[in-house]
């Protein structure tokens, strides 16, 4: 008995997608078995047949054995899969209104409605080797200091309001006359009027303290006299594709404290007081995005609340300046503005020259690591004065403060500053120098331990007036 075979398969162009059948024939016999089933002998390939023509002999006939079709011959497709690619899997969706946490330390701050408020409240107690940051033999005295501080930021879609307020007082029981306040405090609102113009709003103020021996003080004075600042700023800014283009007015009114005695008699500085007025005008070029260079004018006019002050001069002036500078954003790394310039002042006294002299303004961030930040700060300005014969101050400091954490909770800060005042017109020069070094431990997010030693030294040109104070304190610290 005879058994043809007849298979198919995909071969040579059909593998790649092309026409083409090949049909392999195989023929044999079949042969009863004893048990009445039959055996197929296959003696190998004995001709191939096209699918579209008759049948074509083998060059030979040679045998080959039959194999079943391969993993490959079953799906020719195969080698052409792509490999699997294992995506991570996505993050947990957010809560609304829940914020990556950055410090597990950090004040969570309380939620009034789009605003989100930091308070704060600190109690020290330690020692002043030099309350009254006199000359020559002095006593120190124990001190308590209270600070209080709030700040605050809003959560908009578009715009933005920021803020701040601190206040400290410093108390020597053991002293009396020797108590003195200081606070200071901004806000910022800033309106997103279209996509390339904003507005600017700002109200600031700040409360300080001149020491006894300040040389624009009479001799005697034993109390602390303040002087009172505040004012506002009201700007815009356009952008111009690369070029910004910007105006802001400001206003600023300056109040000085009475001066008192040791006989009970009291000093009006209201001779003082000055309102200033200032219009700056700013014109910024975006080299690339994080770096800004720009050019600034300014123009401004102190007027004095008595024209003709108790020395007899008229002290009310015009400054006229110019600052060049820049802001930085480098790699997330260096953050903050810089810029310097020159001002001139004229005073309505034709007897007073001239002030001239350096300004400008720097505020930079460096974060080498995630534990470690370094700012440096510093301000060159022209000041006022009423010692006779000069006709201005030339003042320059310039702050440079290291933060760093030694683990998350425990913070390591320290700073040193530097300032200078060069009196106009006459030989006097005063150059001082603050160290400070301290410890916060934080135990909660509201609950805080801390430690500092600060060190200041005053060098004066003129003898007797020179002095040094070291101060130690302790304290808690409470915030939310």
């Amino acid at each position: 008995m005879c058994l043809v075979v007849t298979a198919s398969m995909l071969a040579g162009p059909a593998a790649h997608g092309q026409e083409g059948l090949s049909f392999l024939t195989l023929r044999g016999t079949v042969q009863p078995d004893r048990a009445g089933s039959g055996q197929v002998s296959l003696p190998g390939i004995l001709e191939t047949t096209a699918a579209d023509g008759p049948p074509v002999p083998p060059a030979s006939p040679v045998y080959r054995p039959v194999r079943g079709p391969t993993a490959l011959e079953q799906n020719p497709l195969r080698r052409w899969q792509p490999p699997v690619t294992r995506l991570p899997a996505p993050p947990a969706p957010q809560r609304p209104g829940e914020a990556e946490e950055d410090d597990p330390w950090a004040p969570l701050g309380l939620r009034l409605g789009t605003l989100t408020v930091f308070p704060s409240i600190e109690i020290d107690g330690g020692y002043d080797s030099n309350p009254r940051r006199e000359s020559g033999n002095v006593k120190g005295a124990t001190a308590v200091v209270t600070r209080g501080g709030v700040a605050l930021r809003s959560d908009w879609s578009r715009h933005e309001f920021t803020g701040h307020l601190r206040g400290s007082y410093w108390a020597f029981p053991t002293l009396e006359k020797a108590d003195r306040p200081e606070a200071d405090g901004r806000l910022n609102l800033r309106l997103d009027a279209t996509r390339d113009t904003t507005i600017n709003v700002e109200g600031r103020a700040s409360l300080t303290t001149q020491r006894s021996d300040n040389p624009n003080l009479p001799g005697g004075v034993v109390n602390q006299p303040t002087i009172i600042s505040y004012g506002a700023s009201l700007g815009g800014a356009h952008r111009f594709n690369r070029l910004t283009l910007g105006a802001t007015g400001v206003v600023e009114r300056n109040v000085y404290g009475d001066v008192e005695f040791a006989d009970g008699g009291r000093l009006d500085q209201s001779y003082r007081n000055y309102n200033e007025y200032g219009l700056r005008l700013r014109a910024g070029y975006e080299v690339h995005p994080g770096f800004v260079p720009f050019v600034e004018g300014l123009i401004d006019r102190r007027q004095y609340d008595e024209r003709i002050n108790a020395g007899g001069f008229e002290r009310s002036s015009n400054g006229l300046g110019a600052r060049v500078g820049s802001t930085f954003e480098l790699t997330r790394l260096v953050t903050g503005e810089a810029a310097i310039g020159h001002q001139v002042r004229k005073y309505d006294d034709p007897r007073l020259a001239d002030l001239r002299g350096p300004i400008g303004e720097v505020s930079l961030i460096w974060r080498p690591t995630a534990l470690t930040t370094v700012r440096l700060t510093g301000a060159g300005s022209l000041g006022e004065t009423t010692i006779a014969g000069s006709n201005g101050v030339v003042n320059r400091s310039a702050t440079l403060a290291l933060e760093h954490a030694l683990r998350r909770n425990l913070v390591f800060t320290a700073s040193v500053t530097l300032s200078d005042s060069d009196y106009k017109g006459v030989d006097l020069n005063e150059k001082g120098f603050t160290g400070r070094i301290g410890i916060d431990w934080k135990l909660t997010r509201s609950l805080a331990v801390r430690a500092g030693f600060t060190h200041e030294r005053l060098d004066s040109s003129t003898p007797g007036d020179d002095y040094t104070a070291n101060i130690f304190l302790v304290g808690l610290r409470l915030q939310r």
